[in-house]
């Protein structure tokens, strides 16, 4: 497993990206070959041509990412991956031109990309189809053994099962007698002898023993666990394998104790004053390149709907300290009158014609880059949310007050990763990831925000 932004992903995630440049690389080359009979064409007023090749390489890979063709939680058929992949390279192609227009010197030969994208397309639908039968046959997975047959047991194994390429397998389950029946649910093996446990891993190449037990009245395993950690079989406590690989932490499962004795949650005060400048560079950035934008947006709600451009709200902020968020109108100038606080709803009728559009783009959005500069938000961090469900939630939700230990942002870890939110469970859902981006907040983290928040924005997904 390598860990990236403190998620743990299996080795073959980063092997598969490093082939796939190659590929990529590969057809184009192969062409060249092809047409200068072995040779390499040199011309002295362009850049060489390796450098040529290896920037349509790094930019078809940026755009599939964007198109979501790193995500191998789920098989993908054969020609929906086709599609997928020939509107990345389309898209790449339209980008290049514009490269290619005002930086001649970019260009390849005549014809070269041409002829390489069929190549291309060939050698990248193959590559990935061999890819995921490798996934399917759980071919390289790292083997595990779950401790506990409960509800954290069964969240795990319900995330290493679902995900295509969690890069794990479950090879048994080890619990008291008597206990659910998860083990032969899954198709495992079931065992309630601790004190076979080191054996049992020894044996079957287990790599991990993850220990999820709930139920702590039965016979304790701790002398198993320390010889198996004595023997260099890795033992750790579920809530943390969990943490590892989903990019979230169990607020509904975890003592307070656990939040203390983690590792993380460290800010120094440098990291503080970089983030606050990294806060006013991306949101003087974000005001000048979208000012023609949202001038446009003034003009619009103004002339589509009577009431006032903007909207201003109080929030909660940092340390509970209450602010008023900007942001432009999307509702009905009287959205709450007889209805008063209350989140907004799928189709919502409130939210006007121009409203739909803005909350689906995130225009909505754009004068808090002013929150920012005011040092009230930040450009990363969990959304700031109403005072009135604020109260709510910290009454039914573990945890929820230390969303405000760290400034609220414009986006974040939970904005991301999880789709909008209207209820308490979807509250807790998106607590859980941000309580992983203030335990793990550090700057590498928040531009890697950044990059997914755009991904996000052009799929449009998660607005409402």
């Amino acid at each position: 497993m390598i860990k990236i932004f403190h998620k743990y992903y299996p080795v073959r995630n980063l092997l598969f990206f490093m082939i796939e440049g190659g590929l990529i690389f590969l057809s184009i080359w192969m062409v060249i070959l092809l047409i200068y009979s072995g040779s390499m064409p040199y011309d002295p007023e362009k850049i060489s041509i390796w450098a040529r090749i290896l920037l349509i390489g790094v930019l078809i890979q940026l755009i599939m990412y964007y198109h979501d063709l790193y995500e191998f939680r789920y098989k993908t058929g054969m020609f929906e991956l086709s599609v997928k992949i020939v509107q990345s390279i389309g898209v790449s192609c339209l980008i290049l031109a514009g490269l290619y227009y005002f930086f001649p010197q970019l260009v390849l030969e005549q014809g070269i990309f041409f002829i390489g994208i069929f190549i291309m397309l060939s050698f990248l639908v193959s590559w990935r189809i061999i890819y995921q039968y490798a996934a399917q046959r759980k071919l390289w997975n790292e083997k595990i053994v779950i401790l506990g047959d409960g509800n954290l047991a069964r969240m795990i194994s319900d995330e290493v099962r679902q995900n295509l390429d969690s890069g794990y397998s479950i090879s048994a389950f080890f619990s008291n007698p008597g206990k659910s029946g998860l083990a032969e649910e899954l198709g495992v093996e079931k065992k309630d002898d601790y004190d076979q446990l080191c054996e049992y891993a020894l044996h079957n190449g287990i790599s991990k023993i993850v220990v999820a037990l709930e139920e702590r009245r039965g016979r304790s395993p701790i002398q198993s666990l320390l010889n198996c950690k004595m023997q260099g079989i890795k033992v750790l406590d579920g809530v943390s394998f969990y943490e590892q690989v989903t990019g979230k932490i169990l607020a509904g499962s975890i003592p307070p104790s656990w939040l203390v004795f983690s590792d993380g949650f460290r800010r120094s005060r440098l990291t503080i004053l970089a983030k606050r400048g990294l806060d006013i560079v991306f949101s003087l950035t974000g005001i000048l390149l979208s000012a023609p934008v949202q001038i446009a947006a003034a003009v619009l709600v103004k002339t589509t709907s009577p009431g006032p451009v903007f909207y201003k709200q109080v929030r909660v902020g940092q340390m509970g300290r209450q602010f008023k968020v900007i942001k432009f109108r999307t509702m009905r100038q009287d959205a709450e009158a007889k209805s008063g606080a209350v989140w907004a709803e799928e189709d919502d009728p409130r939210i006007t014609p121009v409203g739909k559009i803005f909350r689906k783009l995130r225009i909505d959005e754009l004068p808090q880059f002013w929150n920012v500069i005011k040092g009230e938000m930040s450009f990363v961090g969990p959304r700031p949310e109403r005072p009135v469900f604020v109260e709510q939630l910290k009454t039914v939700l573990p945890y929820y007050g230390e969303r405000h230990t760290v400034k609220p942002g414009i986006t974040g870890w939970a904005q991301v990763s999880y789709p909008y939110g209207a209820s308490e469970d979807d509250a807790l859902r998106k607590l859980e990831y941000d309580l992983f981006y203030i335990k793990h907040l550090s700057l590498i983290f928040d531009l890697y925000i950044v990059l997914k928040t755009v991904k996000t924005v052009l799929a449009g997904s998660g607005a409402r």
